[in-house]
């Protein structure tokens, strides 16, 4: 069985508990012999300060009193009280700096331009003028800028390219006894 807290007896027996913690209360001081002492004791209690009370004691005076006592205490906890120095260096605060200026470096490393070679640059310079077209081995091939248009044999074998200075280019495939004819012309 549960017993209640000393407080809850209290309470009970200055009749200061609300309605339904004295219902249970009531219910189990009936049931049990030890909480019915303390109760009993409790009221006890009451009376003799009550007739303390009445032989002069000024229950005013003793709170004011009370009230001084706690304000000096706290007055002279205040004198001897080591307050903690601020601290500016916090782990997290340089733990989370620290990763954002990995993930800004980073993304300017990554978004910076890589250097290319001379050759690389002059073929994106002449890819940007010009357009190009040339026989590759998947097909012809027609690129402008960075756009590239091809006409693709099919696993064909060539059997015969052409090509003219003035930008035309044919060529032939046989495949499974079929021959295709493209021919692309640069205008």
């Amino acid at each position: 069985m549960k017993h209640p807290s000393e407080a809850e007896l209290a309470l009970l027996a200055g009749g200061d508990c609300n309605m339904m913690s004295r219902f249970f209360l009531n219910r189990h001081v009936r049931q049990c012999a030890e909480c019915t002492q303390t109760v009993a004791e409790y009221v006890a209690l009451r009376e003799d300060l009550a007739e303390a009370q009445l032989a002069g004691l000024n229950w005013d005076a003793l709170s004011d009193e009370m009230t001084a006592n706690i304000h000096l205490g706290l007055e002279a906890g205040e004198c001897v009280r080591r307050t903690a120095p601020d601290r500016i260096w916090n782990p997290r605060l340089a733990v989370a700096l620290a990763s954002l200026l990995f993930l800004l470096g980073a993304g300017v490393a990554l978004r910076a331009p890589q250097p290319s070679s001379p050759l690389a640059q002059r073929n994106a310079a002449q890819e940007a003028a010009e357009p190009v077209l040339e026989s590759t081995g998947s097909g012809l091939e027609l690129r402008t800028g960075g756009n590239s248009l091809t006409l693709m044999n099919h696993h064909g074998t060539v059997a015969g390219q052409t090509v003219s200075t003035q930008g035309e280019i044919r060529a032939s495939y046989v495949e499974a006894g079929a021959v295709t004819f493209n021919a692309v012309y640069l205008e």
